[in-house]
């Protein structure tokens, strides 16, 4: 995050462990301003691959990774025969367009490392014309089941948005999972946000009632930015974390009343955010915030500092319920409606977050036209209960 311009590829990690249980690593990329586009995507890949090693991470520990890039009508096809993509693949492998505020590439990937060996995971490719991808992680107490890439079929967000909904539940039920019991976390990308929101929130709100996602039980972890998809004529794509053998009661609503309203209160059903309280740790998901107060309404219009400021006192509100800080972040995604905006915000930034957070910045409109940047990202501290580790 430096004022001036980006000369070098950036790298950053971040991870977490317990003595008993499995480590946990995020990787950031972003690329140099003065790279190509072949150029940023070899030195992304010979930055993740060094850091991979540097970490002891092989390939087999990679479960996620989202790829951001300028233009993906006119890269998509280059990535998919790089080398970077190579190395990324036998993970979920999201590819959006949000435009990164450094260079024309950049990455974040999840791993999960086990020392004993027992992790099983399954690389399922749906369909090989089809960017949609799921993969699933067997560990001793719970699976992880990645998708990227979803997108529906129809006219209209709305009707999209019921597509692609219905084909994620035939994937969960595939291995014994559903919407209502195991899905935790989305990330839906709207194509002309302004113009194609609404559909999706109307077509998720009537489904989610459906099958019991409700107020008085509990929505899902999630953020609705705009983003391009793969496929042109996609106007909703998703990405979704979903956790097999969970309990109910392992997933908690994450609330901060006096700074932010209930997502209700507008009309849309997600949660400011979800602990998952494992028996060693907790992960705290942070769904896509922005500069609101506690009666639904927008703080300090047109004014970027005053959003900023708003919105990180917002997500330290969220996590001070749990007893987390910004130091327990993994990663922070920062979205811009306006990219020039991040010039007068760099100050704040690095004086507010802790300087081993990798911060992953990109180009993308939030639902509402007066929010002018929204932060999300997962915190993960220890805990101890009851319920089986997280392994």
């Amino acid at each position: 995050m430096r004022s001036n311009l980006q000369n070098e590829t950036r790298v950053s990690f971040n991870r977490f462990w317990t003595p008993a249980g499995l480590a946990e690593v995020y990787i950031t990329i972003t690329s140099r301003d003065d790279a190509t586009f072949e150029e940023a995507l070899e030195e992304i890949k010979d930055s993740y691959v060094s850091q991979a090693d540097d970490l002891n991470l092989d390939r087999n520990t990679v479960q996620f990774t989202r790829v951001y890039l300028s233009d993906t009508a006119n890269q998509y096809q280059t990535l998919l025969k790089s080398n970077l993509y190579n190395v990324l693949q036998s993970g979920a492998v999201s590819v959006i367009e949000q435009k990164p505020l450094f260079g024309p590439v950049s990455i974040i990937s999840y791993h999960v490392k086990d020392d004993t060996g027992s992790l099983r995971k399954y690389n399922v490719i749906t369909d090989p014309e089809s960017p949609f991808q799921s993969v699933l992680t067997n560990m001793n107490n719970y699976s992880l089941l990645w998708t990227a890439n979803c997108t529906g079929h129809g006219s209209g967000s709305q009707m999209q948005t019921e597509s692609l909904f219905s084909e994620l539940s035939a994937t969960l039920q595939k291995y014994r999972m559903s919407l209502r019991e195991n899905m935790v976390r989305t990330w839906i990308y709207v194509r002309d946000i302004d113009n194609n929101y609404k559909g999706m929130v109307i077509a998720r709100r009537e489904l989610f009632t459906s099958i019991g996602l409700t107020n008085e039980t509990r929505y899902i972890a999630s953020t609705g930015i705009e983003g391009k998809a793969i496929e042109t004529g996609s106007l909703v794509t998703l990405d979704s974390l979903s956790i097999g053998n969970i309990k109910e009661e392992q997933i908690v609503r994450m609330e901060a009343p006096e700074n932010l309203s209930s997502t209700i209160i507008y009309g849309v059903t997600f949660e400011r955010g979800l602990r998952i309280r494992f028996g060693d740790r907790s992960h705290l998901h942070i769904s896509g915030t922005a500069s609101i107060d506690n009666k639904g309404n927008i703080l300090y219009p047109e004014d970027i500092r005053g959003q900023t400021e708003r919105t990180i006192d917002n997500v330290e509100a969220l996590l001070r319920e749990h007893g987390a800080t910004l130091s327990d972040m993994r990663y922070i995604i920062i979205y811009m409606r306006n990219r020039k905006h991040f010039q007068f915000i760099q100050d704040i930034l690095l004086s507010r977050f802790p300087a081993d957070v990798p911060v992953v910045p990109v180009e993308g409109a939030v639902c509402r036209p007066g929010w002018l940047i929204e932060m999300e990202g997962v915190a993960i501290i220890e805990d101890s209960t009851d319920y089986l580790p997280f392994f």
